[in-house]
């Protein structure tokens, strides 16, 4: 299916280049059957490294090379006929299997002793709180600003 295929790609960029070459190493693809159309006579789009940037690169005209596509013929495949299989049941014997007697076991309860357990003594520790000394600042260095309310103004007037 994938060799009657063709790729037609439009623009000679790096994005129609990878593609092509994507197309031929994992969808193997003949690279006969992939077609990039390119306006400009010179491949590589914007990463052509042409001139500097704003500069418009005049290059030389060529004339496009037409490839006439290959006729391939179907091949025509015959079916196989195949003949079913007759299989016989196979007969199997059963087995006669004596039961087995198991004569019960008396089991005697066994009496457990309450274990003691006494409590844990643990040593209190005391912690003396920290005093922190509060800092003080020079008066001179205090400045207080007292916003005061602004004046209303009388719309009479």
């Amino acid at each position: 299916m994938v060799k009657e295929s063709n790729a037609y790609l439009l623009g000679g960029g790096i994005g129609s280049l990878a593609a092509a070459a994507f197309m031929i190493r994992d969808g193997r693809l003949p690279s006969g059957n992939i077609f990039i159309l390119e306006a400009k006579p010179l491949l590589g789009g914007s990463m052509d490294g042409t001139g500097n940037p704003g500069e418009t690169v005049e290059p030389e005209t060529v004339e496009p090379e037409t490839v006439e596509p290959e006729t391939v013929e179907p091949e025509t495949v015959e079916p196989e006929t195949v003949e079913p299989e007759t299989v016989e049941p196979e007969t199997v014997e059963p087995e006669t299997v004596e039961p087995e007697t198991v004569e019960p076991e008396t089991v005697e309860p066994e009496t457990v002793e309450p274990e003691t357990v006494e409590p844990e003594t643990v040593p209190s520790e005391t912690v003396e709180p920290e005093t922190v000394e509060p800092e003080t600042v020079p008066s001179e260095s205090i400045s207080v600003i007292i916003p005061t309310p602004a004046k209303k103004r009388n719309e009479g007037n």
